[in-house]
């Protein structure tokens, strides 16, 4: 089957959404909701998402990108609402926005931003998933945003790599003094000579 026969599904039938009362036992030290609980709460949906998309099970590959724009309080009530926004070959992208409601007042505040990628697996292997239509403005846009962030990953691990075979080359000596802040730019030099060769 190629990449076109795969089954469609539209980017904006995906949304999954979930609401959890923020309590006492979720808090960190300063009295907050802990960062690892909003992260759980996260990775559970984004698997609900990816695979009612896929119809099968997924692991989480990559947990892409967490933003924290503004802390959560013991006493609100978290909604977070996930939706694919990129499909590979056996991959899908899942976008998922937090929001913090203090319910007396009705206030809601935008308090995270995550981006996970995870994939579709049958027999313990990767699988084909269904190709990603997008309908609108906003979902076309979320896909290129995806798209691009799958392109600088690729682009920082062809850079770790070529950074750790140079580094490998050289003596414990030239490499502190490549890593210093008066070296640094000259590591980039090299790190951008080796990419073009």
């Amino acid at each position: 089957m190629t990449l076109d026969e795969r089954p469609a599904k539209f980017a904006d039938e995906t949304e999954v959404r979930v609401s959890e009362l923020m309590l006492p036992h979720h808090a960190n030290a300063h009295g907050n909701v802990h960062g690892g609980e909003m992260l759980k709460l996260v990775d559970s949906l984004a698997y609900v998402c990816a695979a009612r998309f896929c119809g099968g099970l997924c692991v989480t590959a990559a947990v892409d990108r967490v933003d924290f724009h503004e802390p959560i309080f013991v006493g609100e009530l978290l909604t977070l609402v996930a939706r694919v926004v990129y499909a590979g070959r056996t991959s899908m992208d899942v976008e998922i926005e937090v929001f913090a409601e203090d319910i007396p007042s009705g206030r809601v505040r935008k308090t995270n931003s995550c981006h996970l990628t995870l994939v579709h697996l049958e027999d313990g292997r990767p699988a084909p998933v269904p190709r990603l239509v997008c309908r609108t403005p906003e979902d076309r846009l979320r896909y290129a945003q995806a798209r691009l962030r799958r392109e600088v990953v690729r682009h920082q691990r062809a850079e770790r790599e070529r950074l750790r075979e140079m580094l490998e080359g050289m003596s414990d000596e030239e490499a502190e003094r490549l890593l210093r802040d008066e070296g640094f730019g000259e590591l980039r030099t090299q790190l951008l000579h080796r990419s073009e060769t």
